[in-house]
């Protein structure tokens, strides 16, 4: 048990996770071993609500709805629609796939009968490939499963090995008739086709350069370069491009404060983005300037942290993978955030939306408190739906992006330049879509230090009943570093956050 969670806490950089919230709820009372006959046996009584469910119940936003999966503690990870909009998900607990029919709202399961029962696995990746069929990795098992649709049945390939390295096969990406999957702690990309047999995966080994721990998300443009992420947990690491047509790489050193580069994407216009899962900060790379953006998500509800201790002095969101939806927005997922987030490279602006299932022994929740996070460790858009996995509540849920946002959001400037010492200001304006009931609130967010740029609304919390402008003060320190910046600010409700970015130079 020790050595699958400490696999989990590698493999998914959800390393504060692991630190004192797991299990907090049940702590003072630990029930007597009872039998349930379902995949929840995988734990003890005091674990079950911990990492199957808090509750039986669903909820539900004005735009997102979750389904409880009919199997307990299934903990649901990858997730992939496939041609016919049918979602598929794995099951980590029980080593099945499952599919849900958006239309009837059913799930089915298909039982895996080469798993042993009890096992467990990380299965991050997932994907309906050209072939028709279903293909996931299993990361403790070391293998490439495939699920054939027509037979309904699955076979497993073994993932090359790298010499004298543990191997971690994790993400799948398809690239035509190919599969892209990265080794995470084996320091290697691996292509393989979805023509296979024998044992062990057919398949060309691309080994990372450099001495860096972790391999992460990959990604192919639009010239057959597959560009992906090479890092140490909090030491840095680089953005690698690898031409297959010449063998050569080209490494680009990642910005301070960088420290868990796990999700890449790239849109229309070429430029790459990034998500950070040690911080909040996710970014853009653009290939012609070689030049990276910082930007920051706004920080968390308090909802899905709590701070019952009182010694969370800096919540953070860590965004996750990301994605583009077909109107080259970037998705991503903020897993301690219990959030998912879109942003719009065309206006820099950023809407997170709030899962409203939360499990409260992953936070620093109190007894009886309205704290906690689902785990939501993957997604995957579909036109203008976006669904994901609850991994410790055994649901899937959907964010339908066609409902329109409570309120609109506009500022006066998009960028300001001042002087070391020198106050700046501006305005925001909302004007309410619908009737809002809930308090609104306003919130910032810089990649700068928060020493060197200040940012202070002229009204923090109000009823949004009718459109209203707030005074913004921005204010640099005497001694603060030169540089140009991006300052989120943003509106909040109970449901959704909205923000803009406004690029501040410091001269």
């Amino acid at each position: 048990m020790a050595a699958f969670f400490g696999i989990i806490m590698v493999g998914s950089s959800t390393f504060s996770l692991f630190n004192g919230f797991g299990g907090k709820a049940n702590q003072n009372n630990t029930p007597p071993v009872t039998l349930t006959n379902t995949p929840a046996d995988n734990y003890s009584p005091d674990k079950r609500t911990t990492f199957c469910q808090s509750d039986n119940n669903t909820r539900s936003t004005n735009y997102i709805t979750e389904y409880k999966i009919p199997t307990a503690c299934t903990q649901p990870l990858a997730i992939t629609t496939d041609a016919s909009g049918s979602v598929w998900f794995t099951e980590s607990n029980t080593g099945n796939l499952g599919t849900f029919d958006p239309t009837t709202k059913t799930f089915h399961e298909f039982s895996n009968l080469e798993w042993q029962k009890g096992e467990k696995s990380m299965m991050w990746g997932i994907q309906s490939a050209s072939d028709g069929n279903i293909w996931f990795s299993d990361s403790q098992h070391n293998l490439i499963w495939k699920f054939d649709r027509q037979a309904s049945n699955y076979a497993s390939f073994i993932f090359p090995k790298t010499p004298g390295q543990d191997s971690f096969p994790q993400m799948l990406v398809p690239d035509g008739k190919y599969i892209l999957a990265n080794d995470f702690t084996g320091r290697k990309i691996v292509i393989f086709d979805t023509n296979q047999s024998g044992a062990s995966l057919q398949a060309t080994n691309i080994m990372s350069p450099g001495n860096y721990n972790f391999t992460s998300d990959m990604i192919a443009d639009k010239s057959g370069k597959i560009w992906y992420t090479i890092w140490i947990y909090q030491l840095g690491g680089e953005l690698v491009s690898y031409d297959p047509t010449t063998s050569k790489f080209a490494e680009y050193t990642l910005p301070s404060g960088v420290q868990a580069p796990n999700g890449i994407s790239i849109d229309s216009n070429g430029k790459f983005w990034l998500t950070d899962t040690a911080s909040s900060i996710f970014l853009s790379f653009d290939p012609t300037s070689q030049a990276f953006t910082k930007y920051m998500t706004l920080p968390p509800q308090i909802s899905t942290y709590g701070n019952q201790s009182g010694l969370i002095k800096t919540p953070i969101t860590r965004p996750y993978w990301s994605q583009l939806d077909d109107q080259g927005r970037i998705w991503f997922n903020e897993q301690v955030a219990n959030s998912m987030a879109v942003f719009d490279p065309s206006t820099e602006s950023l809407v997170e939306y709030l899962v409203p299932s939360k499990n409260p022994n992953w936070s620093d929740c109190g007894i009886g408190m309205d704290c906690g996070v689902a785990q939501v460790l993957d997604f995957t858009v579909a036109h203008d739906k976006v669904w994901f996995t609850e991994w410790v509540e055994n649901n899937i849920g959907v964010l339908d992006t066609s409902v329109g946002l409570p309120f609109g959001m506009t500022t006066s400037d998009t960028s300001i330049s001042m002087h070391r010492g020198q106050n700046s200001t501006m305005t925001i304006t909302l004007t309410p879509n619908q009737s809002i009931s809930d308090t609104v609130s306003i919130l910032s967010a810089e990649t700068s230090s928060a020493q060197d740029l200040k940012v202070i609304p002229s009204d923090n919390n109000f009823v949004l009943d009718k459109p209203k402008t707030v005074t913004v003060t921005l204010s640099a320190d005497n001694f603060a570093l030169p540089g140009t910046y991006k300052v989120a600010i943003g509106a909040r409700n109970q449901d959704v956050t909205i923000s803009k970015f406004v690029t501040v130079t410091i001269q």
